[in-house]
C-alpha cells in the first residue's frame, strides 16, 4: 500500500498499475525483474484467462468508492502523516558507460538493462529494458527514473528531502532471459480478440461490461507490441558474460550528477 502526498491511500491506483495494466505479466518480489511474462505458447485458453481476470478485476475497481476523511481524527492522522512525509534522494542524472574486461568502452546500442531502486532492505522499485545508446552508454534523468517507476504515483519534490542514502542495482539483463520473453509476448500477441470476447461472455461477462473492457486490452497489445519491437532489437547476446553479471550495486547520497562505469 502507498499514500500520495495528500495523505490520502492511493492503493486503488497502485493496484490498476499492478493488475489492471498486465496482460501477460505478473510480480514475482523474489525475482529483481519486474516483469515476467508466462509461456503461453501451447496455452491459448491460460491466456485467454489472464487477460479475464484482467478484465474482471478492472469492473470491480470501478465500482469501489474513494475513501474520504469523514472524522477529525482522521484529518488529523493524515495532517501527521503529511507533515512528517519526506521524499527519497533520487540523482539528477545518471550515466552508465558499458565496459569490456579490458576497461575498452563497448559502444554498442540497444543494450537492455534493469534498474532496482530500494525503498527499505528488501524492497525496490524497478525500471526494466532500459536500452544504451550507440556510445554504449546509459544515461537516465530523475524525471525518467520517476515516469517509469511507480514513484510516480507519491514522488514529490515540494516536501522535504529524506537525506538517508537510497540502494540502487544497475545490470544488464539476460540474454536467454530476453529471449523467453520476446517468445511469450509474441504467442499472446496472436490471440484473436473474437475468442476473447466469447470465452468472456461465457465466464459472465454482459456485453456493456466487455464493450467498456475491450479498448483497453486493445490499447494494452498495441503498447505491447511496440516494446515486442524494441526487445527483438537487442544486442544483449553480443556481450560477455563469461565473468558473470554485469551489475552495479551502490547508493546515492545526494541528489546531484552521478557517472559510472559497467565491466
Amino acid at each position: 500500500m502507498y499514500k500520495n502526498n495528500s495523505g490520502l491511500i492511493a492503493k486503488s491506483k497502485v493496484s490498476e498499475y499492478k493488475k489492471g495494466l498486465c496482460l501477460t505479466e505478473k510480480l514475482v518480489s523474489e525475482n529483481p525483474l519486474l516483469f515476467l511474462y508466462e509461456t503461453v505458447a501451447h496455452n491459448l485458453k491460460k491466456t485467454i484467462c489472464i487477460l479475464i481476470i484482467m478484465t474482471i478485476f478492472s469492473c470491480k475497481e470501478n465500482n469501489k468508492n474513494a475513501m474520504g476523511i469523514d472524522s477529525p481524527e482522521k484529518f488529523a492522522e493524515y495532517a501527521d502523516e503529511l507533515q512528517n512525509k519526506k521524499h527519497p534522494i533520487l540523482p539528477n542524472k545518471i550515466s552508465i558507460q558499458l565496459k569490456d574486461e579490458n576497461g575498452n568502452n563497448i559502444k554498442t546500442e540497444n543494450v537492455l538493462c534493469h534498474l532496482n531502486i530500494y525503498i527499505d532492505s528488501l524492497s525496490y522499485y524497478t525500471y526494466s529494458f532500459i536500452p544504451t545508446n550507440s556510445s554504449g552508454i546509459v544515461e537516465l534523468t530523475r524525471k525518467q527514473m520517476i515516469q517509469n517507476t511507480e514513484l510516480k504515483h507519491y514522488f514529490d519534490e515540494r516536501i522535504p528531502l529524506d537525506k538517508n542514502p537510497v540502494k540502487f542495482d544497475f545490470f544488464v539483463m539476460d540474454s536467454n532471459m530476453l529471449n523467453g520473453i520476446i517468445s511469450s509476448m509474441d504467442n499472446y500477441l496472436n490471440v484473436d480478440l473474437e475468442s476473447i470476447k466469447a470465452d468472456l461472455k461465457n465466464r459472465g461477462l454482459t456485453d456493456a461490461q466487455i464493450a467498456v473492457q475491450i479498448p483497453a486490452i486493445e490499447e494494452k497489445m498495441k503498447s505491447d507490441k511496440k516494446l515486442v519491437g524494441l526487445l527483438k532489437k537487442n544486442k544483449n547476446a553480443e556481450l560477455d558474460y563469461s565473468k558473470g553479471e554485469k551489475k552495479i550495486t551502490d547508493f546515492w547520497n545526494s541528489e546531484s550528477d552521478y557517472n559510472y562505469e559497467l565491466k
